[in-house]
């Protein structure tokens, strides 16, 4: 489908105006008016309500996804919060503690997956002669 919702909804209500104002010349061409009418408005009317429903959708995703990313900050600042507690615990300079940060250090080191391939230089590109 390549027309936006507007467009098609633009077609849809020019179309059924001109099958109000223009009835009779439609109905004398021999064209079946009310029920083509009422067909176009069943099909308009079912396209706004399931347009709500999708609108109402994306506002409960969106409601939901600020609430996991609330969530997962509040899971790893309680989980951040224990691992300092943990490292003070078994002493801040220990082998177990240093062992223990690495957690947090592996956390922030990026994957071999997500490092971007290295680009090659640019090379200059030679000046063009003039031409004579």
């Amino acid at each position: 489908m390549g027309y936006s919702e507007a467009q098609i909804l633009g077609l849809v209500e020019k179309t059924e105006g001109l099958q109000v104002t223009e009835q009779a010349a439609l109905t004398d061409a021999n064209l079946n008016v009310p029920a083509m009418h009422e067909e176009l408005l069943a099909l308009h009317k079912k396209a706004i309500e399931s347009n709500e429903r999708q609108e109402k959708k994306k506002r409960e995703l969106k409601e939901i996804t600020e609430e996991h990313e609330m969530d997962m900050k509040r899971l790893y600042v309680a989980a951040s919060s224990q691992l300092d507690m943990m490292i003070g615990a078994v002493k801040k300079n220990s082998i177990a503690a240093k062992n223990f940060r690495r957690i947090r250090s592996r956390l922030k080191r990026p994957n071999a997956d997500d490092v971007a391939a290295a680009q090659p230089v640019p090379q200059p590109v030679p000046t063009p002669v003039p031409l004579k």
